[in-house]
C-alpha cells in the first residue's frame, strides 16, 4: 500500500504536549487556507508517494525514543487506508496515536475512535461556523462539488463526535490568529460561544500566526506582521470574561 506522505519528523516534543512523537505529514488537503504554512504538501503529487511499509520502518526505528505517533498534514483523514494501517501498527507497538485534522471527514474520525486507534485529536477551528462568508474566506474550501455550507456541516458533525467521546480522548481545538483574516474580537468570541459546550479538559489553543514559519500559500501573507503575544492574550481574556469555563492557551505556531 502506498500513501501520499509529505514528510516525517522522527521525534517532536512540541506537536503533542507531554508526549515525544513521530509526526507523519500526509500530503493533500481539501482546504486552501491562504496563510497555510505547509503549502508545499497540500496537493496530491506523485513525488509524495511512499510505501506504507517504509513509514512503519521509520516508526519501528524510533520506538526506543517516542511515546506516540501523530498524523498531520495536509489533511490525513483524506487517506483512510494508510491512516488505519499505520495507526493500527503504532497501537500494536504500544504507542499512542493522534491526528491533527480540519474536521471535514467525520466518518473517518468516528471510525478511528470506534476502532480504538485514536488517543488524541487536534482540530483546527479555522473560523466561526456560524459565519459562512468568513469561513470560506479563511479556508477557501468551497468546490464545484461541495458548498461552504456542506463543509461547515461536516465540521459540525466531527465536533459532535468529539463531544460524545470526550471521556475517551484528549482533545485540543486550535485557532490561528491571522492579521487581516481571523483576528477580530467578535469573531474569536463567536468561536468561544460555539465551543463552550466542551468539557474543562478540552484545550482551546489560540496560535500566533508566523509569516516566517514555512512557506505560506498566498504571498500576501508572506510579509505580514505577526500578531503580538499580548494581542492574543487580550483575545483570550476577552473570551474568558464571557465564557470563564473555557480552558484557553496561547502559543506560537
Amino acid at each position: 500500500m502506498q500513501a501520499y506522505i509529505g514528510g516525517i519528523v522522527s521525534m517532536s516534543t512540541v506537536d503533542w504536549p507531554k508526549n515525544i512523537c513521530t509526526v507523519i505529514f500526509f500530503a493533500g488537503c481539501d482546504f486552501n487556507c491562504p496563510y497555510c504554512q505547509n503549502s508545499e504538501i497540500i496537493k496530491f503529487s506523485d513525488e509524495h508517494l511512499k510505501d506504507v511499509k517504509d513509514v512503519k520502518k521509520e516508526i519501528r526505528k524510533n520506538l526506543d525514543f517516542i511515546d506516540a505517533v501523530l498524523f498531520s498534514g495536509g489533511e490525513a483523514s483524506l487517506q483512510k487506508g494508510p491512516l488505519v494501517e499505520i495507526g493500527t501498527f503504532a497501537k500494536k507497538m504500544g504507542l499512542k496515536v493522534g491526528i491533527e485534522t480540519n474536521g471535514t471527514k467525520p466518518e473517518i474520525i468516528k471510525y478511528l475512535i470506534e476502532n480504538k486507534i485514536l488517543d488524541f485529536v487536534g482540530i483546527d477551528y479555522k473560523a466561526p461556523l456560524g459565519n459562512e462568508l468568513l469561513f470560506e474566506k479563511v479556508t477557501k474550501s468551497m468546490t464545484f462539488f461541495k458548498s461552504t455550507q456542506e463543509v461547515i456541516e461536516s465540521v459540525r458533525q466531527t465536533l459532535e463526535i468529539l463531544r460524545d467521546n470526550q471521556d475517551k480522548l484528549e482533545i485540543e481545538l486550535r485557532t490561528t490568529i491571522v492579521p487581516r483574516l481571523i483576528f477580530r474580537k467578535e469573531d474569536i468570541l463567536d468561536i468561544a460561544r460555539e465551543i463552550d459546550g466542551f468539557g474543562i479538559d478540552c484545550r482551546w489553543s489560540l496560535q500566533q500566526f508566523r509569516s516566517d514559519f514555512g512557506k505560506v500559500l498566498d504571498s500576501m501573507y508572506k510579509d505580514i506582521e505577526n500578531p503580538k503575544k499580548q494581542f492574543v492574550e487580550n483575545l483570550k481574556e476577552h473570551c474568558l470574561q464571557h465564557f470563564p469555563n473555557l480552558r484557553i492557551d496561547v502559543k506560537a505556531v
